[in-house]
C-alpha cells in the first residue's frame, strides 16, 4: 500500500489485512481512529495520561479479537465501544468522576475581559457538566463535542436513537437550568 492509496482503503478491508497480519494496515487503522478516540475519552475524563492509556487498551483490546469483529462498515461504532467500556472500568478502578473538557474552538483574538469571561463560562459549563448523569454527559459529549448522529452514538452505547435525542432535550434543559441557578 502506498501513501495515497492508504486513504481510499475501507476500514473493514483495513481489518481483513490486519487479520491477516498486516502491520501496516493495523497502522491505518491506529492513524485513522486514535485521534477522534483520545478527544472522546478526554472530555469524559479531563485526564490527559488516562485518556492515552485508555486509547492504548482500546486498540489492543481491538487487535488483540479483531478476528470477531462483523465487517459492516461500523468501525468507528466498534472502537468507541470498546474505548467506553475500558473508560468505564477505569473509572470503576477509580471509583471517582472527573471532569469534561469544553467544547474547542473558541475565537482567535479576543480582549483581556474576553478571554476572562470566556475563561469563567467555560468553568461554568464545565462545573454544570459535572452535575449531569453519566448518561447524559456521555450523550452531551457525543453530540455536542464530537459531532455524532444519534444512529453513531446509539451504536456505541447500544440505546436507541429516539431515547438519545430525549436525553439530550433533557440534557441541556438540565445545563440551562443549573446555568441560571
Amino acid at each position: 500500500m502506498n501513501g495515497s492509496e492508504n486513504h481510499d482503503v475501507p476500514d473493514d478491508e483495513l481489518v481483513r489485512r490486519s487479520v491477516a497480519g498486516s502491520e501496516e494496515a493495523m497502522s491505518l487503522l491506529y492513524t485513522r481512529y486514535s485521534d477522534r478516540i483520545i478527544r472522546y475519552v478526554f472530555r469524559m475524563t479531563l485526564d490527559r495520561p488516562a485518556a492515552e492509556d485508555i486509547v492504548h487498551d482500546t486498540f489492543v483490546r481491538f487487535f488483540e479479537g479483531m478476528d470477531r469483529y462483523e465487517p459492516r462498515g461500523q468501525l468507528a461504532a466498534f472502537l468507541f465501544t470498546i474505548a467506553r467500556r475500558v473508560m468505564a472500568d477505569r473509572l470503576r478502578e477509580r471509583a471517582r468522576s472527573l471532569p469534561i473538557a469544553s467544547p474547542a474552538g473558541t475565537a482567535a483574538t479576543r480582549s483581556p475581559d474576553e478571554e476572562m469571561e470566556a475563561a469563567e463560562l467555560k468553568e461554568r459549563v464545565s462545573g454544570a457538566l459535572l452535575q449531569l448523569s453519566d448518561k447524559l454527559r456521555e450523550v452531551v459529549v457525543l453530540r455536542i463535542y464530537d459531532g455524532m448522529t444519534y444512529a453513531e452514538i446509539s451504536g456505541i452505547t447500544g440505546v436507541g436513537e429516539s431515547t438519545l435525542q430525549s436525553r439530550l432535550l433533557y440534557a441541556l434543559e438540565e445545563l440551562r437550568r443549573i446555568l441560571r441557578a
